[in-house]
C-alpha cells in the first residue's frame, strides 16, 4: 500500500518537481530508515512464527537415537553367562514417535499466539501513524524555525536601519542620545535572538535527521492560504468513542490483556492429564556369548496425570491471576491515556482555527500600528521605545501566525491518529498546501 500511493504521488506531479523535498518524500525516507518503525516491523515478523511454533506442540514428534557402548565384565561366579573377564560390545538404535492426543495446555497455546499476532500487528500499526506524526511534527518545526528567523533577521534588519537614522538625526540635534541607546539595545536583542532561532532551527533539523538517516535539504513551505475546517464530525464524544474501538494501542493491550487472562487458563490445565500416542522401533546387540541380538516394536497409549508438584501449579495459576488484573488497570490507563490524547487534539485543532483567523487580524493591525509609529516619531510624537516595542510584536504576531498554521495542521494529524484513523492519504491532502 505504501509503495502504491508513492507510486501515484510521483506519477500526479511535474517530471521537474519528482524529486523536491516534500512531506511525502521526507515521510518515504522516515519508513526506509526509522529504526523505531523497522523494530515494529521485524517485531511483527518475529510474533507470526508463534503460531506455527503452537500448532507443532500438536504435531508427531519423532526421534532417532543410537549408540554403543564397550563393556568389561569380570565374573568371580560361574553361571550362565559364564565366569571370568569378558570384553564385549553393546549397540543399539530406537526410533520413537509420540503423537499428542489430548493435552488442553497446547490448544490454550494455540489461542494465545492469535492474541499475539494481533498485539504485534497492532503495535506495527500504532508505529505507522506514531511515525507520520513524527514525520509531519519535525517537518512543520523546521518550517516554523525557518520562519521565526526569516521574522527575527527582518526586524533586526529594520532596527539597524533606525539605529543608523538615530545616530545622523542625534548628529544634527534632532533627537537625543537616549533614542540612539534604545536604538542600540534593541540592534543587541534581535542580534542576540537571531542566534538563538538559529540555533533552535539547527536542533529542528536534528529531529528530522533523526527519523529519516539523513541531513534534510531545502524544504517545501506551506501556501499562504490553506484551508481551515473543523473536524469532521464536529462532535468530541463521538472522536472519543472513535478512539477507544479504534486506537491501535488500546487493540494492542487489549490483545495483551487476553493472552494473559489465558495464561490462568494455561496454568489450570497443568492439573488435567495428556494421553500421547507412543511407538517405537528398537534394534539392539548384546555382544557377550549370551547377549541378546534383535528388534522389537512398541505401541500404544500413554496416560499422565498429574497428582503433585508441591503447590507450583496453584501458585502459578494464582501469578497469571495477578498478572491478568494488573493487565486490566494497564488497558485502562491506556485508554484513558488515548481518550485523552483525542480530546486535547480536539480542541487543539479547534483553538488553531480559532488562533489562525485572530493571528491573521493582529498581523494586520500591527503592520499599521508600525507604520503610525514610525510616523509618529518622525514628528516627535513617539519615541524610539515606542517604536522598537511595536515592530517587536508585529514580527512576533508573524511569527505565532505562522505557528499556528503548522499547529492547526499538526492537531488535525494526532486527532486521526489517536482515533486509530490517520494514513498516508491524509499526509498526501497535506502534501497539496505545499509550494516551492
Amino acid at each position: 500500500m505504501t509503495r502504491l500511493l508513492a507510486t501515484l504521488w510521483l506519477a500526479s506531479i511535474p517530471f521537474n518537481l519528482a524529486f523536491a523535498d516534500d512531506l511525502m518524500e521526507i515521510y518515504q525516507l522516515a519508513a526506509q530508515n526509522d529504526p523505531e518503525y523497522k523494530i515494529s516491523d521485524i517485531n511483527q515478523l518475529a510474533a507470526s512464527e508463534i503460531k506455527s511454533q503452537s500448532i507443532a506442540q500438536m504435531l508427531p514428534n519423532v526421534g532417532f537415537t543410537a549408540g554403543s557402548a564397550r563393556n568389561r565384565l569380570n565374573n568371580a561366579k560361574t553361571s550362565f553367562l559364564g565366569s571370568g573377564l569378558q570384553h564385549y560390545w553393546d549397540s543399539s538404535l530406537a526410533v520413537n514417535l509420540t503423537q499428542p492426543v489430548f493435552n488442553w495446555g497446547h490448544w490454550v497455546q494455540l489461542d494465545q499466539a492469535d492474541n499475539k499476532i494481533a498485539q504485534a500487528e497492532a503495535q506495527f500499526q500504532a508505529k505507522q501513524q506514531n511515525l507520520m506524526t513524527r514525520t509531519v511534527e519535525a517537518y512543520f518545526n523546521i518550517l516554523a524555525a525557518q520562519d521565526n528567523l526569516e521574522f527575527i533577521i527582518a526586524e533586526k534588519k529594520s532596527i539597524e536601519k533606525q539605529l543608523e537614522q538615530a545616530k545622523q538625526r542625534f548628529d544634527v540635534g534632532i533627537i537625543a542620545i537616549t533614542d540612539v541607546y534604545e536604538a542600540q539595545a534593541g540592534f543587541d536583542r534581535a542580534k542576540a535572538a537571531q542566534i538563538e532561532a538559529e540555533n533552535l532551527l539547527d536542533n529542528s533539523k536534528e529531529a528530522l535527521r533523526e527519523i529519516i538517516g539523513d541531513n534534510p535539504a531545502h524544504l517545501k513551505t506551506l501556501q499562504p492560504t490553506i484551508p481551515l475546517n473543523a473536524p469532521v464530525p464536529e462532535d468530541i464524544s463521538a472522536w472519543a468513542n472513535t478512539a477507544e474501538s479504534n486506537n491501535f494501542s488500546i487493540v494492542a493491550q487489549f490483545n495483551q490483556a487476553e493472552y494473559v487472562r489465558k495464561t490462568i487458563d494455561l496454568q489450570q490445565s497443568k492439573h488435567m492429564p495428556t494421553v500421547d500416542i507412543v511407538a517405537q522401533y528398537r534394534q539392539q546387540d548384546n555382544g557377550n556369548q549370551f547377549g541378546f541380538r534383535g528388534d522389537n516394536e512398541s505401541f500404544g497409549l500413554q496416560f499422565n496425570l498429574p497428582l503433585y508438584e508441591g503447590g507450583g501449579t496453584v501458585s502459578r495459576t494464582r501469578q497469571a491471576q495477578y498478572e491478568y488484573e494488573s493487565a486490566k488497570e494497564e488497558l485502562t490507563k491506556v485508554k484513558r491515556s488515548v481518550i485523552r490524547e483525542v480530546k486535547d487534539a480536539y480542541r487543539g485543532m479547534l483553538s488553531s482555527i480559532d488562533q489562525v483567523k485572530a493571528l491573521d487580524s493582529t498581523t494586520k493591525s500591527a503592520e499599521l500600528a508600525v507604520e503610525a509609529a514610525e510616523a509618529g516619531f518622525e514628528v516627535g510624537t513617539r519615541t524610539m521605545v515606542d517604536v522598537l516595542a511595536i515592530q517587536r510584536n508585529l514580527y512576533k504576531a508573524k511569527s505565532d501566525y505562522a505557528r499556528s498554521r503548522y499547529d492547526y495542521l499538526i492537531n488535525g494529524v494526532k486527532l486521526k491518529q489517536a482515533a486509530g484513523s490517520l494514513s498516508e492519504l491524509d499526509l498526501l491532502q497535506i502534501n497539496q498546501y505545499l509550494q516551492n
